[in-house]
């Protein structure tokens, strides 16, 4: 639930519940693949990334491949215009939900150099660009750096696009909250919860490098 929805409880209880109650008895006759390709078409419609990025995965979890998921994407065209399908394509494309085509495969990421570690500002979230994407560099202290994969182990979105806590970072799909430093999952009730995905780096010569 999201925290606009919580606030929604509990700030007009009943009118929360009727909602949930509509949208609960509005799909009996569905089943789960077909409500959530529909959804991904409205949300292409609309231009809502979050509900794009929350109902695409659960199209594919619920059964739908990632060709079915490409064309409720299409299916949307006539509502939405090609602008929006096309951001909708990139943002599928960031999750890995979209099917790949020949020649576009992911390369494996080199050794880089991802910058001075003076250019890293001490206990602040950076993003780098990096091969296909992006990585989080956070400098704990003068040479501790650690460095994250930006995608959120839950959400698959990019944490880079997340709101920043300075030491922490929070998902705006779920507002799962990370820590920079540990890379653990603080909250919601992050008993069990898996962490960040970390990436090895060393500092070498004034530089951070992926190793």
């Amino acid at each position: 639930m999201s925290k606009a929805l919580r606030y929604l409880a509990a700030a007009r209880p009943a009118a929360a519940t009727s909602l949930l109650t509509f949208y609960k008895e509005s799909v009996q006759a569905l089943d789960d693949k077909t409500r959530c390709l529909i959804q991904i078409v409205t949300k292409v419609s609309v231009g809502t990334e979050r509900g794009l990025r929350q109902y695409a995965p659960k199209a594919l979890k619920a059964g739908a491949s990632k060709e079915e998921i490409l064309d409720a994407v299409l299916m949307a065209f006539p509502a939405a215009g090609l602008n929006k399908v096309l951001d909708a394509i990139q943002v599928l494309r960031d999750l890995d939900l979209v099917p790949e085509v020949e020649g576009d495969q992911k390369q494996a990421l080199p050794d880089s150099v991802l910058g001075n570690v003076e250019d890293f500002p001490l206990q602040k979230m950076t993003c780098v660009a990096y091969g296909d994407g992006n990585l989080i560099v956070y400098r704990a202290s003068e040479q501790n750096v650690k460095v994250w994969q930006s995608r959120c182990p839950h959400a698959k979105t990019s944490l880079c696009e997340g709101v920043d806590h300075g030491q922490q970072v929070e998902c705006r799909v779920h507002n799962w909250v990370f820590d920079l430093e540990s890379g653990a999952c603080t909250e919601p009730d992050p008993q069990g919860k898996p962490g960040l995905f970390p990436v090895s780096v060393v500092v070498e010569d004034g530089l951070v490098r992926v190793a």
